[in-house]
């Protein structure tokens, strides 16, 4: 069965918004929005934060027996280079740093250290230094770079096949950046474009996935994408392509249910 659950939000109702959301966005470095909080996308660490109707209501969660602190939210990192990293960017902004890092010797070995936010929420960032320890790059793909000519027309499009947001904090110049829900990026890029052809074929660049294929087709032709080549299915998966004005090639794909992989 193909996957049917993306992702999840651990919600804390707090005393203050402004102040919480202030302090996610500023000092743990969030992706804040009046929906949710995110760190490296909807499936890295996303909260939810919700004004509480009284202080009194805020609970953070007690420690376990034997414990010295509650845990509200925990956060896997892949390296011990990574999390020494986050935790001296954290330290840099004024984090409240509830717990120094901490080696232990069972479960990996496995080190930890805990922030707290301004209402007394803990979250604890850990992991083991895995076999990847000695690899400086990272086994994700971070953003992928399309190159346009129009770039306000571009990122009105593509904003539209995605149904994302346009936000003026994410425009730098000639680049737009849309932040995806899986923590990776889509970067529109216009520098020097102007003069450049557009070229007549091309390979697929990325691909993007759908619920629904024949719908997911028909919004990108009536927002302005070509159809390279009809719908293509197969047992596992249907697909197709499109082309957007500067020849760039994206792939829609829907997964079947039920299909085993």
């Amino acid at each position: 069965m193909s996957k049917q659950i993306s992702s999840s939000l651990t919600v804390l109702s707090v005393s203050d918004l402004v102040r919480s959301r202030q302090y996610y966005r500023e000092v743990l470095g969030f992706d804040v929005t009046d929906w949710w909080a995110e760190r490296d996308g909807l499936t890295g660490l996303a909260l939810k934060l919700h004004q509480a109707p009284d202080p009194a209501a805020v609970h953070p969660n007690p420690p376990e027996p034997g414990a010295e602190l509650g845990i509200d939210v925990s956060a896997y990192v892949d390296t011990w280079a990574a999390l020494d990293s986050l935790y001296e960017e954290f330290k840099s902004k004024g984090a409240i740093i509830a717990q120094e890092p901490v080696i232990y010797a069972e479960g990996g070995p496995w080190k930890e250290f805990v922030i707290a936010d301004p209402d007394g929420y803990h979250l604890a960032f850990g992991g083991i230094d895995g076999s990847r320890a000695h690899c400086s790059i990272d086994p994700h793909i971070q953003a992928a770079f399309l190159w346009v000519r129009d770039l306000n027309r571009a990122v009105e499009r593509y904003a539209k096949l995605m149904g994302l947001e346009v936000r003026a904090e994410d425009r730098f110049d000639h680049l737009h950046v849309f932040h995806l829900n899986n923590g990776a990026e889509l970067i529109l890029d216009s520098n020097g474009m102007e003069d450049v052809p557009i070229p007549e074929r091309g390979p697929v660049l990325f691909q993007l996935g759908t619920y629904n294929i024949e719908k997911a087709a028909k919004e990108a032709e009536e927002i302005g994408f070509e159809i390279v080549y009809g719908i293509q299915r197969l047992p596992r998966v249907s697909f197709f392509n499109i082309r957007d004005e500067d020849g760039n090639i994206v792939m829609v794909c829907q997964r079947h249910a039920g299909v085993a992989s």
